[in-house]
């Protein structure tokens, strides 16, 4: 990488979230350290030949980016503050939930404006909601984080199954995850009957019912319908949330789950350690098979021989979540668009005589 003499850059600490629960970290240089050492114990450092290159840089080591945390104030770096956190998306704009959040404060501000209190609701909602589920995506990847911390003093093998008391940390934080993913769903099926249907319908299940007698023929319909079909993710989401809802711990619903140690290949030969949380395929079928009995037919699943076996080919819980994501962030995007209020910005504007200047250090 080439020479810089000097680094420009906006006063912010940024710590990078990685799959696999990895940590990037640059501070207010050109320097950017990888906090999980490589297998044969080397901190690898990238150098940055500006301060908007972090992320291309990172892309460059074919390690999944997560997500960023950015630490504006000595509070932030301390911990007295959450930090500012925006999940990365992969394609399209690069802060894609982070930007529905805040335009769906604004289409609430617009309803405020116009004194519609159901649409002001519905885009309230909607924005606390795509935040809470960025939240649950950064407290997944600090679960993984710990656990990978907790993996690395053993030297686990590559594929190898582990388990300890950071294991079920990142099993519930995903089923958090799924719960408040689901609702997020929720609430756009909601905001979608309310403009276009004129109806009150708040569930994706009651909308498909709809649907099944009155088709969609506006786009964002479609992509709704076509979304929750069967064997489409939005379907699947709703089956995970309802395997963790209305059977059993997703850890132990089928196949019982454990962290895998996997290894991220890097430049020159090197590793990168990190862990997989594997999460069971088919959570229908796995549904289904517990509320007829068929699970419960062979008591070896309470067994550690019942430990999943399919490594390879499962989902990751971190890199699914993170996926979802994204995808529930271009349907909001699609959502918004038929918003009968165009979004605006809220300005402060203070009543007359009432605004007072006060000089710094006074």
């Amino acid at each position: 990488m080439e020479e810089v003499d000097s680094f420009v850059g906006p006063q912010v600490l940024r710590e990078v979230h990685l799959a696999g629960g990895g940590r990037a970290f640059n501070g207010m240089d050109q320097y950017v350290d990888l906090e999980t050492p490589t297998i044969h114990g080397k901190h690898l450092r990238l150098k940055l030949a500006s301060f908007s290159a972090l992320y291309s840089e990172l892309k460059k080591l074919r390690v999944p980016i997560v997500g960023c945390d950015f630490f504006h104030t000595q509070d932030q770096a301390s911990g007295l503050v959450p930090p500012e956190w925006r999940v990365k998306s992969v394609t399209g704009p690069a802060w894609l939930c982070a930007d529905q959040g805040h335009n769906w404060s604004f289409i609430q501000n617009s309803a405020f404006e116009e004194r519609d209190g159901v649409l002001c609701d519905l885009a309230s909602r909607l924005s606390h909601q795509i935040r809470a589920c960025e939240w649950r995506v950064r407290e997944l990847s600090n679960c993984y984080a710990k656990q990978l911390a907790s993996s690395l003093p053993k030297n686990y093998k590559e594929s190898a199954l582990f388990l300890d008391g950071n294991t079920s940390q990142c099993y519930m934080a995903f089923q958090s995850f799924l719960i408040d993913a689901c609702i997020l769903r929720d609430y756009l099926c909601e905001f979608y009957s309310a403009v276009v249907l004129r109806k009150d319908i708040a569930s994706v299940g009651g909308l498909m019912s709809y649907f099944k007698k009155n088709p969609p023929n506006d786009a964002a319909g479609k992509e709704l319908q076509v979304s929750a079909n069967n064997g489409q993710w939005l379907c699947e989401l709703g089956a995970y949330r309802n395997l963790v809802v209305h059977a059993a711990p997703l850890s132990q619903a089928g196949e019982s789950l454990y962290a895998v140690v996997r290894h991220f290949p890097l430049p020159e030969g090197e590793k990168l350690p990190a862990v997989k949380l594997p999460i069971p395929k088919n959570p229908s079928s796995l549904r289904e098979a517990r509320n007829n009995g068929g699970y419960f037919a062979n008591v070896d699943f309470a067994r550690f021989s019942n430990s999943v076996k399919d490594v390879e080919n499962c989902n990751d819980a971190l890199e699914y979540s993170h996926l979802c994501m994204q995808l529930l962030g271009a349907l909001s995007g699609s959502i918004a668009k038929i918003s009968p209020l165009k979004p605006t910005i809220p300005i402060a504007k203070p009543l007359p005589g009432t605004l007072k200047i006060t000089p710094i250090g006074e």
